[in-house]
């Protein structure tokens, strides 16, 4: 019996892509593609989520990095981006109706705490029953500590949910531990729909 669905946040509920988020920026094509390196491309983005430094940190970092024209626009950037992220209203719309027929719903994100708290605080994060943040537990996916964190935290029982996530190494570890897993990509909501319906 299906009971628990668990969302992954990037490339399942919106869509993650660096050069679509700066497009929403007044930024030429060289200003663009430096911005991407020094900010998305970085290691400190990735440390971001691993919990190792803060948004905080890592924008003090990126702003040593460039020219001093770009020194505001990596503060704007950093302290916006979260707004300028297409969320997939189809998932969004599918989130609500299975709120509404019952489903508990968790997020389950290697993300840092700026978007975590953005997507907590936006519309979406009325039908979501908890989370586990990677930044928060300084753990990231596909370490199987995660997932355990997730299920013991909110009691779940793995056989009882389902975890979706558009990378098979995420989904192959939430297995391992007992859970119907799904591997996501937005043309695939259809196959979702149906896999959710079946149980």
């Amino acid at each position: 019996m299906l009971k628990n669905i668990v969302f992954d946040f990037g490339n399942v509920i919106m869509n993650y892509n660096p050069d679509e988020i700066l497009n929403h920026y007044e930024l030429n094509r060289q200003e663009h593609d430096l911005l991407r390196k020094t900010i998305f491309e970085s290691k400190e983005w990735s440390e971001i989520d691993a919990g190792k430094i803060d948004e905080k940190q890592a924008t003090n970092i990126f702003i040593n990095r460039v020219p001093d024209n770009l020194k505001k626009k990596v503060n704007q950037i950093m302290e916006t981006w979260p707004e300028n992220i297409d969320f997939y209203e189809p998932v969004f719309n599918y989130i609500e109706q299975l709120h509404k027929d019952g489903y508990r719903i968790y997020g389950l994100s290697n993300t840092g705490m700026k978007f975590a708290n953005f997507v907590k605080d936006s519309e979406m994060g009325n039908y979501f029953d908890g989370y586990v943040f990677s930044a928060q537990e300084k753990l990231m996916k596909p370490d199987r500590r995660i997932y355990e964190k997730l299920l013991a935290r909110y009691m779940l029982k793995p056989e009882e949910s389902l975890y979706i996530d558009d990378l098979k190494a995420n989904t192959n570890a939430a297995k391992k531990l007992g859970m119907q897993v799904f591997t996501f990509k937005i043309d695939k909501l259809g196959e979702l729909q149906d896999c959710i319906a079946s149980h």
